[in-house]
């Protein structure tokens, strides 16, 4: 039995192909795999998606960082400017995928103030992430986002307004970024991998 639609199938999928390869600009105009949406909207608010590529810079810090295992930081011998792009962010309604590190919780709670960074590590200052690749977060809600343990395992987007600059506390530096978030969700399962 021959399934002749299924041929003038394959036809019109290599001729894209080929099409395609003609003519690489026409793939920019095209989402990437796995890239994130362009567009996340919740609550009638268009949040700007973002990553933590977009905020990496290799930013070191204005002064010296001692680190809880002894090792310290040292500071730029010139204070670091943030970028434009970067800076234009500040006080952006903005949307992050990464990993949530809950702070003063424990099992059963909600979490409330949390740190949030590009990879999935227990301890910032073991893992030497960069300053530009975590921020401080806390929730807008009072009662705190109810995420469960295994949901600390996978990347979650946030949504809510990032801050930009330098911030101290008690003259000791504590990070570049901040977040205010309005809520998260988890990240969607892909049926066998693709959808």
């Amino acid at each position: 039995m021959k399934f002749p639609r299924l041929k003038s199938l394959r036809w019109v999928f290599i001729c894209a192909c080929i099409m395609l390869a003609a003519n690489p600009a026409w793939t920019q105009a095209l989402p990437k795999l796995g890239a994130a949406p362009l567009k996340f909207v919740r609550n009638n608010i268009d949040y700007q998606v973002v990553s933590f590529d977009d905020l990496y810079f290799n930013y070191q810090p204005p002064v010296d960082v001692e680190h809880p295992d002894g090792n310290i930081t040292k500071a730029a011998k010139t204070p670091m400017a943030i970028p434009k792009q970067i800076q234009d962010l500040n006080g952006k309604k903005v949307a992050i995928r990464g990993f949530v590190i809950p702070l003063a919780n424990s099992e059963g709670q909600n979490t409330k103030e949390f740190l949030f960074a590009d990879e999935l590590v227990s301890c910032l200052f073991c893992a030497m992430l960069g300053y530009d690749q975590w921020m401080v977060g806390d929730t807008v809600d009072p009662k705190g986002f109810n995420i469960s343990d295994d949901q600390f395992e996978e990347p979650i987007t946030i949504y809510g307004t990032l801050e930009v600059g330098p911030e101290f506390e008690d003259g000791e530096f504590t990070g570049i970024y901040r977040f205010k978030a309005d809520g998260w969700e988890p990240e969607k399962k892909k049926f066998l991998g693709i959808f």
